[in-house]
């Protein structure tokens, strides 16, 4: 495996107590989310522009896991566009989106209400709605492996004509773009630019609309949100919010900070499973959202997962004498799927057993 220096190695991130043991990851309490420039990557600028690059993303992933990130090729205009279709697939009755929930063989893409599949079990599930979708199959691409590819349950195009087109080509140009920014976080791990793609050449992905209906915070339960605190479950998330904005993410000093919207930018944060290939050097941190606005908020998320039977283990230069792996292995669809399920049986975000222990102290 090819090594990782970090600029003096994993112990330089971690405190250090009179005894001499390793103790937690040392991070910046941020008050504000970084903004990375990928442009290094996409105007393809010389290896130390690159490498500049890639240390940024490190001190943001070490520090809160978040950042916005700009310099990317896909227009802003666009990405405003792919709201505007999320409010028109809202706009259908009811009995329609119904008509597109999840199932077990959509492997977990389609509609989900508020409240989930036991809808009413809980008054303090999340408000939100979704609708997911993913990728076509690729060329030669083995059905082992598979996510999701190949299984969205597309509206009616009678009912909703348009989207289905619009929303493939934008679904390759957010895949084109994780394969750039994997390459900055290969980087940032002082690993070669391409480590990443065998893992994520057969991409698992979910593009994923939030719906936000418009809530009286009078009238919200006291552990109630749109989405409540969670960690993502994968590789990362590249989201894209509307202009409203409403998402929040607890920095290190286990503060709440907003992350509102910027013109242009993605908001990034990585997932459990790369936080597990770090050793938690990179932190899969707690986020929620909530809308108090007038009207119904929406983002859209893209989820990006290894191919489903990678097995995810810590990198060995992420570990140490002082830190040893604190995880075995696991293969990427039974840990992502097992949280989706809970996600869609329960009516609020699945919640690994680390990011629940977390929450104990927020």
């Amino acid at each position: 495996m090819a090594g990782i220096t970090l600029e003096g190695g994993i112990e330089r991130f971690l405190d250090f107590d009179n005894t001499g043991q390793g103790g937690e990851v040392k991070r910046v309490p941020l008050k504000n989310l970084p903004v990375i420039d990928l442009s290094p990557i996409t105007r393809g600028q010389d290896l130390e522009a690159r490498r500049r690059l890639g240390r940024e993303i490190r001190d943001a992933c070490v520090n809160i896991g978040f950042f916005y990130l700009t310099g990317h090729d896909i227009p802003e205009a666009e990405l405003d566009e792919s709201v505007a279709w999320g409010h028109r697939f809202w706009a259908l009755p009811l009995e329609e989106r119904l008509k597109l929930q999840k199932t077990t063989e959509s492997r977990g893409l389609g509609f989900i209400p508020s409240g989930g599949t036991n809808a009413g079990y809980d008054t303090a599930v999340d408000t939100r709605e979704v609708f997911s979708m993913s990728r076509e199959v690729m060329e030669a691409e083995p059905e082992e492996g598979r996510h999701s590819a190949g299984r969205t349950r597309w509206p009616d195009e009678k009912l909703l004509p348009g989207f289905k087109k619009f929303i493939q080509p934008h679904l390759l140009k957010r895949q084109q773009l994780t394969h750039q920014l994997l390459q900055g976080f290969a980087l940032s791990l002082e690993l070669p630019e391409n480590y990443f793609e065998d893992s994520h050449h057969f991409l698992g992905c979910n593009l994923v609309y939030n719906y936000y209906p418009a809530t009286d915070p009078a009238k919200m339960g006291r552990t109630q949100w749109g989405i409540s605190p969670h960690t993502d479950y994968g590789t990362l998330t590249l989201l894209w919010q509307d202009k409203l904005g409403g998402l929040e993410i607890r920095n290190a000093a286990g503060e709440w900070i907003a992350g509102p919207p910027i013109d242009g930018a993605f908001v990034v944060n990585i997932g459990d499973l790369f936080a597990r290939w770090t050793n938690d050097l990179y932190t899969s941190n707690l986020h929620r959202a909530v809308n108090y606005n007038k009207g119904a908020r929406i983002s859209v998320p893209f989820f990006v997962f290894p191919r489903a039977d990678f097995e995810v283990e810590c990198l060995d230069t992420c570990q140490s004498a002082s830190r040893p792996a604190r995880y075995e292995k696991v293969r990427a669809d039974t840990y992502v799927q097992a949280l989706l399920e809970q996600s869609r049986r329960t009516g609020r975000a699945g919640v690994s057993t680390q990011a629940a222990e977390r929450m104990k102290t927020q």
